[in-house]
């Protein structure tokens, strides 16, 4: 995805190292697996690589700084997945996912719109009251 090539904060750093961990991660599963549900629980494997990147919008916007939605669509459905019914087993199919380049297209939006805020954080203490986000993320 994304690559940012400049020195940061540590815990900035910290961010695109993991970041750079979960993309090999996610790699390493063949195209073709990426709309299956391991798991039966669980959602298929494309929602978390979404997932990852809402979950960083959600916990900077409005705590660190604003983040305007780019697609609320795909925030609600990464945010929160299809989730069944009545407690049920899930019952979604692949097709009810976006398609793979949607998927890594909103990754590299929220990657994008995260790291500009970031980069803006020039103040060293900001950036350090921000740690515990920081290390969430």
């Amino acid at each position: 995805m994304h690559r940012d090539p400049g020195p940061h904060h540590p815990l900035v750093q910290r961010l695109s190292d993991a970041r750079q961990v979960t993309d090999a991660l996610f790699s390493i599963i063949k195209p073709e697996f990426l709309y299956e549900r391991p798991i039966r629980e669980r959602h298929r494997i494309v929602f978390y690589i979404g997932h990852l990147e809402a979950f960083d919008r959600n916990l900077f916007d409005k705590r660190l700084f604003d983040l305007p939605a780019f697609d609320e669509q795909l925030d609600q459905l990464f945010a929160f997945g299809i989730d069944p019914v009545d407690g049920g087993f899930p019952t979604d199919q692949p097709g009810d996912w976006p398609s793979l380049d949607t998927v890594r297209q909103y990754g590299v939006n929220a990657r994008r719109q995260i790291d500009r805020e970031l980069q803006a954080l020039t103040d060293s203490a900001r950036v350090e009251a921000s740690g515990q986000l920081l290390n969430v993320a």
